[in-house]
């Protein structure tokens, strides 16, 4: 994971709305992280009453955790990555009505500053195809060791089996190096590192920016098809 290439991109960072494929799907880099939030939203029930510490990893300019703010969440927010460029501008683009910005630290590599079992929630969000494969072991060793006993992990990631994801992946330039991987993957990546108990569940089968579309998703989240999937993992303590 590199800092300076992701630092190249802060400034205009849009959520890859640079690619006119999926611009058709939506209008706005939040409708596509609206999804994931409102679906965290109803997995965790206590994101809404402040008690909780959440980690987004590798939160780039940190806009799951100001769509998250915005749908209504007040765990106590704090974002790392390896881009001192991104963190900038999470900082910057964190809205004054929801408070104090998230606290952020840079990451060295995949470690990062935070003690051990700090967190109740880890989320990772369209980070892990960013990361060369040999290295992706260690991303999952320092979620294991951050996250508390019980505490809950959600990986979320582009769908290789998504013919449409992986068009707009190979035309969006700051996925230029992307490796994408399947959920089997993630699955028996977090399972060489800790204990968990797992599950795995599919999203955006339908254009994120059409609203009446959403109970469409709900319905299909156990089918390998979606523009995106989600790993849930509860550790065991």
């Amino acid at each position: 994971m590199s800092g300076a290439e992701f630092d190249r991109h802060a400034a205009s960072y849009d959520g890859g709305l640079d690619n006119p494929v999926k611009r058709m799907m939506g209008s706005s880099a939040d409708q596509f992280i609206a999804v994931k939030a409102r679906w965290l939203l109803r997995r965790e029930t206590g994101l809404r009453d402040g008690s909780l510490n959440l980690l987004d990893y590798g939160c780039g300019a940190g806009d799951l955790m100001r769509v998250l703010a915005d749908l209504g969440a007040r765990p106590n927010f704090a974002g790392c990555d390896v881009s001192e460029g991104m963190l900038a501008e999470a900082a910057k683009r964190w809205p004054a009505r929801h408070g104090p910005s998230p606290a952020l630290a840079a990451q060295h590599g995949a470690r990062t500053p935070f003690a051990d079992g700090r967190f109740d929630i880890v989320t990772i969000s369209a980070v892990l195809h960013h990361v060369a494969v040999a290295e992706r072991p260690g991303v999952y060793r320092e979620l294991g060791r951050i996250l508390k006993p019980g505490g809950r992990l959600y990986v979320f990631e582009h769908n290789p089996r998504n013919p449409l994801v992986r068009y707009v992946i190979a035309r969006t330039p700051i996925d230029e190096n992307a490796i994408l991987l399947d959920a089997t993957e993630v699955r028996h990546g977090l399972l060489d590192v800790a204990r968990y108990d797992l599950g795995t569940e599919y999203l955006m089968f339908m254009p994120p920016g059409i609203g009446l579309l959403r109970d469409v998703d709900r319905v299909l989240t156990w089918l390998p098809l979606g523009a995106q999937y989600v790993v849930s993992a509860r550790k065991v303590a």
